[in-house]
Order: structure tokens, then C-alpha cells, then sequence
């Protein structure tokens, strides 16, 4: 009789043991995961890629705000990748070095400007200039107003033109001042001191009437 007792206590046992397994089995694969993780609710699931709760409007908003600002801090300020669709955040300072890079001497105008087109006019029939100076006309770049900008605050000087020379990234003037450094006889051997060994200026040789 005793042993009877046992075998039915260690049967009720063992029934007990198996039905909470299969419970604890079941709750796991009920369970959604996220990132590798067990949302602890199991009555949460994603929409459109936001989480609802369904019964809690304040846990919505408050999960749907963490998943806005993560979503946020994906796009990491002065990282070169951006999200598909958007355009790359346009960087003055290293256009400003492509452009030098490719004159000694810079000339940066707007198109429609009578003075710039004045300077232009001196500096490319008054004088030989090897290399040839590089012409940006501003109105015309598709970033002009924020390469304008940043010329200010690199070189002195907000308006056009302004002309470039050598290494310095500082102004070496506009049209007034060119002009007259041109009038008295100046503008040519500070052209040659500015450009140095990379820059060759000589005067333009006038027309020949034979």
C-alpha cells in the first residue's frame, strides 16, 4: 500500500514537471523578438515598422518617440554615408581646396557682375597668366551662395570679385583694388611674388598694327 502512495506521488510529480514545461515552451515561442531580445509584453507588435501596444495609448507614444529619436541618431553628423534619397550635406572647405587645386590663381565672379567682369577682362587680356587662372562664377555654382559665405569668413571678403593667389586662401582684392594696383604699375611683380615658382605672369605683348 505504501509503495502504491509512492509510485502515485512521484506519477503526479513527474505530470506536474512535464506540464510546466510544456507551459514555459509555450510562452517562449508566443513571445516576439526584437534585436535578438524578448519584448516582455507579449500583446505588443510592429506596424509600419512603429510598435502598438493596442490597450495603452501612452506606452505607444512613449515607445513610438525612442523609435523616432533612434532612428534619428542613425545619421551620424560629418559621416560621408546618408540615407538613400538624401543628398550629401555640401562641404565648403573642401570644395574651396578642389578649386585651388587646380590654378594657382582663382577668380571667383558672378556672371552678370560688371566689375567682376572689368577684373576678368584686365587680368586676362592685360596680362600672360600660365597656369590659367580658374574662373568660378558663384551665381551659376549650384552651392555658390554657401561657397560665397564661407569666402567671407576664409578670405576677408564677401563680395565679387575676389581674386585668389598662391597658397594663402586670404584675398588679395577685388576690382578697385586691382585695378589700381594695375594703374600704378604694381599689380605685375605682386602677382609674381604671390604665385611664386607655380605661377607665371608676364604683360600681354600689345597688338601688332603691321
Amino acid at each position: 500500500m505504501f509503495k502504491l502512495k509512492q509510485i502515485r506521488v512521484i506519477s503526479l510529480a513527474v505530470v506536474a514537471v512535464l506540464l510546466v514545461v510544456v507551459l514555459y515552451r509555450s510562452q517562449i515561442q508566443s513571445t516576439p523578438i526584437t534585436n535578438g531580445k524578448a519584448i516582455s509584453n507579449p500583446s505588443v507588435s510592429t506596424t509600419n515598422k512603429l510598435i502598438d501596444s493596442k490597450n495603452d495609448a501612452k506606452l505607444d507614444a512613449m515607445i513610438n518617440k525612442q523609435i523616432s529619436d533612434d532612428k534619428d541618431g542613425d545619421v551620424v553628423k560629418g559621416d560621408s554615408t546618408t540615407p538613400e534619397g538624401e543628398t550629401a550635406t555640401f562641404d565648403a572647405a573642401e570644395a574651396l581646396i578642389q578649386i585651388r587645386s587646380l590654378s594657382p590663381m582663382t577668380i571667383f565672379s558672378k556672371s552678370y557682375c560688371p566689375y567682376s567682369k572689368k577684373l576678368k577682362d584686365l587680368l586676362l587680356s592685360s596680362y600672360q597668366i600660365t597656369p590659367a587662372p580658374t574662373v568660378v562664377e558663384l551665381d551659376k555654382h549650384e552651392h555658390g551662395k554657401e561657397l560665397q559665405a564661407y569666402l567671407a569668413e576664409t578670405t576677408g571678403r564677401r563680395t565679387v570679385p575676389n581674386v585668389l593667389v598662391g597658397k594663402s586662401n586670404e584675398s588679395r582684392g577685388g576690382c578697385d583694388d586691382l585695378v589700381k594696383l594695375h594703374e600704378d604699375g604694381e599689380l605685375l611683380k605682386l602677382l609674381i611674388k604671390w604665385g611664386g615658382k607655380k605661377l607665371d605672369v608676364k604683360k600681354a605683348e600689345a597688338p601688332s598694327n603691321l
